[in-house]
């Protein structure tokens, strides 16, 4: 559930170089989404995380239901993009900025995100 190793490459859609100079360039609204969590070492996950694979797999798991888009947007982002997303930044203390494209997303995107997976936690936390 929790990754999928290959990132989309959208071959497709270059533009020719008439179009180019045309100014008639296709911006991507949602850049390709990269899923790291089974390419890397189990340390490095750490590093990265602050939590083993295993634990990150059963909070994706658990937080599913509460970050799924209800209309199920092809353009929306995973469940488990967002809270690897989320965990990297709270690790990191880096900026906004820099989790969101490394997510490949924009900041405000990763702020709406980051605030989903923060109301996610807190409703679980307060289960127990």
């Amino acid at each position: 559930m929790v990754c999928n190793a290959s990132a989309v490459t959208p071959q497709s859609h270059c533009p020719s170089l008439e179009h180019r100079q045309l100014g008639h360039v296709r911006r991507w609204r949602n850049p390709p989404v990269y899923r790291p969590l089974l390419t890397m070492e189990e340390r490095h996950v750490i590093v990265t995380y602050r939590f083993d694979c295993a634990t990150i797999q059963e909070l994706c798991t658990q937080l599913e239901p509460d970050l799924m888009s209800p209309i199920r947007h092809p353009t929306g982002i995973p469940p488990d993009v967002q809270v690897l997303s989320v965990l990297h930044f709270l690790a990191s203390g880096s900026f906004q900025t820099t989790v969101a494209m490394a997510s490949g997303m924009s900041q405000p995107m990763f702020s709406n995100v980051l605030s989903r997976v923060l109301a996610a936690l807190l409703k679980h936390v307060r289960r127990l």
